[in-house]
């Protein structure tokens, strides 16, 4: 059973078992060659998780101090190494098909896609008048307060529009664009330098489902 999300065993003689999979995979020139794996780390992690299970042989013929110092040393320098090995030449090996990888403890991604519901947060903007006729709005998501977009969203909708008077509603933000990736720009004639631009943002799923949007915004076209 794997530990805290390890997919390394937490029972040490499940872990065994796995070891003398790993063993005899790394031991075998031919899945070396069909898997594609890189002999010099093959051979690295045999050499360590070999150590392990001569190790934990010895601990159970003499239940020692000594013996069982050694073994768990070797244990964890054998997961170490069979992390570092499964990482850089299992888990993405398109080369090993997902049955493959279960021999060696590494299970498939779950493929089963969730259908995005609707987005829950809202996308929080700063806008950057440092470019002449330009405005850049920067925005990120108000729950995580990370400059990218949360789980199952697309992107987010901008509504915007040049007005005299501070809007009492999104509803008078007449302008709508859309953008999947943090900036977005709008740019403008030189005759509209000086006016103001409202904004307000939401995110969209990738079921075209909308959230709400965030608080307006505005800035002075430079």
């Amino acid at each position: 059973m794997a530990h805290n999300g390890d997919w390394l065993p937490s029972r040490e003689q499940d872990l065994v078992d796995l070891a003398q999979k790993w063993a005899a995979g790394l031991a075998d020139s031919a899945k070396i060659t069909a898997f594609g794996w890189k002999q010099p780390e093959a051979a690295e992690a045999l050499a360590q998780v070999g150590a392990f299970l001569t190790a934990r042989t010895a601990y159970e013929d003499v239940d020692s101090t000594a013996n069982r110092m050694a073994k768990d040393e070797a244990k964890d320098a054998a997961k170490g190494a069979m992390r570092d090995f499964a990482n850089a030449n299992i888990r993405f090996n398109k080369q090993m098909a997902d049955e493959d990888k279960l021999v060696y403890g590494i299970r498939p991604p779950d493929r089963t896609a969730t259908p995005a519901g609707e987005p829950e947060s809202f996308p929080e903007a700063e806008p950057d008048t440092s470019i002449i006729r330009q405005l850049t709005i920067h925005f990120w998501d108000s729950a995580t307060k990370k400059r990218g977009k949360p789980h199952g969203v697309h992107g987010a909708e901008i509504r915007w529009a040049l007005l005299d008077h501070a809007p009492v509603s999104v509803d008078e933000l007449i302008n709508s664009d859309f953008d999947t990736a943090s900036p977005f720009t709008l740019k403008f004639d030189e005759g509209r330098r000086g006016q103001r631009v409202y904004f307000c943002l939401r995110w969209e799923s990738t079921t075209n489902r909308k959230g709400p949007f965030g608080e307006i915004g505005s800035a002075i076209i430079p």
